[in-house]
């Protein structure tokens, strides 16, 4: 799972709904590697907590199946062809060789091959070849797979996958892929051994909707589409005659007649997918319950034995890779973070492991920035904020240091972040702020009755054509909800108001916040928090095309076009640098920190100081760990 699938998490998700699982990345501290002479050791020891389940990889990577426990124990069981390296999630190739061909158009089709190495052996000796990659993926793609199975392997954007050799496999893709469903989609999934499953599940292939069943739902659909567009050409048609005053009986007429023909197409639709669907179901359900004893991997750790309250798991003498510094990792199950850290403490386990952050309950643990983030946004809707220069004294006089948490940024993600880049004042001293906040003020024409400084807060702030600004109100969830947001308001409360501008915070619970922020679009500015994903699309999502916050920049919408359809990693970066330069430019939002969790570890170290979601996020980076000097 990419960073929490490798964190276990998912594209977006906002962690103003309370957190939860998804990958992944935060106000990045560069690490630095830790000079040392790598030992070895018999075993490391983790504390898991949580109780892992009795499931097949087919359900393990959906919904149903996955839980951070079989995630920690499992996900490096089998290959991918390639994956994100701690520290800074570096895409890097394990089962392919070298990097995909790019992405060019094939007939109707768009398509992009990738070269395999051709010493990968599962672990019943058995060559690693294209037909696994093929099997794999089409098979996720007939039993309509989800969660992280069509994350990797979307239906929305592959077609189908054909080997070509042996050593090469071919993706076939139904639109041009952008690196989101490419590089950080199909590229990094698991792959199982075709061998072993393909006679296994013939049972549970068979009750798959068979292809005259998908030919019907698809002409349905084609046909839903089709009134749809007739429907709204018309609706468009008699909505302008009757702005102008006229109307057009022959016209309405024709509008109410395929408005009626509209609701049988989706009758029509409802009444073959469901059909559908149950089928589906019904295979699904049989796919999982697939007896998985004895089978083939290929991953840098192999299971070996699971009881008393105990998982272990053997390094892969045979992964062509860096083998590990321990020869196995033992896995002791707990049921709560109590109990884990009372073992801890008897030096009974060196490393913790949860899906939960970690709280400090020790002095033996360390700190790291989490992928939950928080910003300071704008409503773009509010004329009285639009102007740039308001935006950036505001982000002069907010100092996160000050206020004791870490930094956020636009992109945290280290592979993504534009490093040489940053707010207005970051890193200016903080008596020079009010000065600078000050600058960007008058230089846009606002003024005071008395001007802010160091010693005296401003007051009588008039906007630029003289009147007096109006008072703006901040949103924010309560204490109760969320105790760091909860302050921060009050200091940027406390900030703004030494420039002059009257500000008063409104503390309301969670669902409130969103509604006035995704509903009603009441609100002047607010606090928001996001659990970020790995690959930062979700710049576009928030500021492009039809995103909740755009503000009107066509130079941050062409980035985004040009992102959306882009396939090459190296290019990608660039549109992403070039937008991190424009939101910089224009302060749309002002990242403000990073939610903290805990590491507990002793007796081993690693060859990074620090890691975004902490070792949790990353399951204890087993294949990364050393023992202790």
């Amino acid at each position: 799972m990419r960073l929490f699938r490798f964190i276990f998490l998912l594209t977006l998700i906002l962690a103003s709904c309370v957190p939860q699982p998804a990958p992944v990345a935060e106000p990045t501290i560069i690490p630095s590697p830790i000079a040392t002479v790598v030992t070895h050791a018999p075993e490391i020891r983790f504390a898991l907590i949580g109780q892992p389940q009795d499931v097949n990889v087919w359900e393990l990577f959906d919904v149903t199946g996955a839980s951070y426990a079989d995630y920690a124990l499992r996900s490096e069981y089998w290959p991918r062809l390639y994956h994100l390296a701690p520290p800074e999630s570096t895409f890097e190739s394990l089962a392919a060789d070298g990097m995909p061909s790019a992405v060019v158009q094939d007939g109707d089709l768009y398509s992009s091959t990738v070269k395999l190495r051709t010493d990968l052996k599962w672990t019943d000796g058995s060559a690693f070849t294209a037909d696994d990659i093929a099997f794999t993926v089409n098979t996720a793609l007939a039993f309509e797979l989800g969660f992280d199975w069509s994350a990797y392997y979307s239906p929305e954007v592959i077609a189908r996958v054909e080997t070509v050799d042996a050593s090469a496999v071919k993706f076939y893709f139904k639109q041009q892929p952008n690196v989101a469903g490419w590089q950080y989609g199909a590229l990094q999934g698991p792959i199982v051994q075709k061998a072993f499953w393909e006679s296994r599940i013939a049972n549970s292939v068979s009750l798959l909707p068979d292809d005259a069943s998908r030919a019907e739902i698809d002409q349905a659909r084609q046909y839903l589409v089709r009134v749809q567009r007739d429907v709204d050409d018309l609706t468009a048609r008699v909505t302008t005659l009757r702005i102008n005053g006229q109307e057009d009986r022959q016209l309405e007429g024709e509008l109410a007649k395929r408005t009626s023909e509209l609701g049988f197409a989706q009758n029509n639709l409802n009444k073959f997918l469901e059909g559908y669907l149950s089928t589906i179901e019904t295979a699904k359900v049989s796919l999982y319950a697939v007896n998985d004893e004895a089978e083939p991997t290929l991953g840098i750790w192999m299971p070996v034995d699971m009881s008393n309250g105990k998982w272990v798991n053997e390094a892969n003498p045979d992964f062509p890779f860096a083998q590990p510094n321990f020869d196995r990792a033992v896995y002791t199950i707990f049921a709560d973070e109590e109990t884990a850290f009372s073992a801890f403490a008897n030096g009974d386990v060196d490393v913790i492991l949860s899906q939960n952050d970690l709280g400090q309950q020790s002095s033996s643990v360390t700190a790291s920035p989490t992928s939950s983030n928080r910003f300071l946004v704008f409503n773009p809707d509010r004329a009285f904020l639009f102007n740039v220069n308001l935006r950036k004294a505001l982000s002069c006089v907010i100092d996160m240091q000050e206020a004791g948490l870490l930094q956020a940024e636009f992109v945290p993600n280290g592979a993504w972040n534009k490093v040489d880049l940053s707010l207005p004042c970051l890193g200016v001293p903080s008596e020079q702020r009010i000065e600078s906040a000050v600058g960007f003020l008058k230089q846009a024409g606002y003024s005071w009755a008395q001007e802010p400084t160091n010693s005296q807060a401003g007051s009588g702030f008039k906007l630029p054509d003289g009147t007096e600004f109006p008072r703006i109100t901040l949103l924010s969830t309560s204490a109760g909800v969320d105790a760091d947001r909860a302050n921060v308001a009050a200091y940027i409360e406390q900030k703004a108001l030494r420039l002059g501008i009257p500000l008063v915070v409104e503390l309301t619970d969670l669902s409130s916040l969103q509604y006035a922020v995704y509903s009603s679009k009441k609100y002047d500015m607010v606090i928001l928090g996001w659990r970020l994903s790995e690959y930062p699309g979700y710049l576009c999502e928030w500021f492009g095309g039809q995103g909740n916050f755009q503000y009107g920049s066509d130079r941050l919408q062409l980035e985004c076009e040009a992102l959306d359809i882009e396939s090459d990693l190296d290019s990608a970066r660039q549109h992403l640098f070039e937008m991190q330069s424009i939101l910089a430019e224009d302060v749309p939002f002002i990242p403000l920190y990073s939610e903290t969790t805990y590491n507990a570890f002793q007796n081993v170290q690693y060859p990074f100081e620090d890691v975004t979601g902490g070792l949790g996020a990353w399951y204890g980076a087993p294949s990364y760990a050393m023992p202790a000097k």
